[in-house]
């Protein structure tokens, strides 16, 4: 769901015909496992019924506790299978949302990847889009 600072951030990019690149690599914080937010259908959780009704028919956001509350009185969760090492401690069985971080998506939806991430979401042109414009360039030159 795209938030109104997303739209724009989308629109920046498509007009600058760049990309979000995705750099870095896990540090085994385990932020990425607290103080999280969940969707079910294309709504975020707001209150205690719409997160049963999403752990019953999706029984593995049962790992999830709610913790509190954000500004906009969004829910808040923690992983119950975050351990005291920061690691996953059902790592085989998590569910897709944890398997797909980060998801660029995050950017769109006005949020920002945690403090202490070892991943960096930045702007950019992606080097496929560099080496084809270059290709391009080589295929005119050569066929003139």
């Amino acid at each position: 769901m795209l938030s109104i600072a997303g739209w724009w951030r989308y629109r920046r990019l498509r007009l600058t015909k760049k990309e979000l690149i995705l750099t870095g690599q896990c540090h085994q914080c385990g932020a990425c496992c607290r103080r999280l937010q969940l969707q079910s259908g294309k709504k975020w959780l707001r209150s205690k019924r719409d997160f049963k009704t999403l752990v019953k028919s999706q029984p593995e956001f049962g790992r999830f506790e709610i913790s509190g509350r954000d500004p906009q009185r969004l829910l808040i969760f923690n992983c119950t299978k975050l351990g005291s090492d920061n690691r996953c401690q059902d790592y085989e069985n998590r569910p897709q949302l944890c398997r797909d971080f980060p998801n660029k998506a995050i950017f769109f939806c006005g949020g920002a990847l945690p403090d202490g991430c070892g991943y960096t979401l930045s702007e950019g042109v992606p080097f496929r889009v560099l080496l084809d414009g270059k290709k391009q360039h080589y295929q005119r030159d050569t066929t003139s």
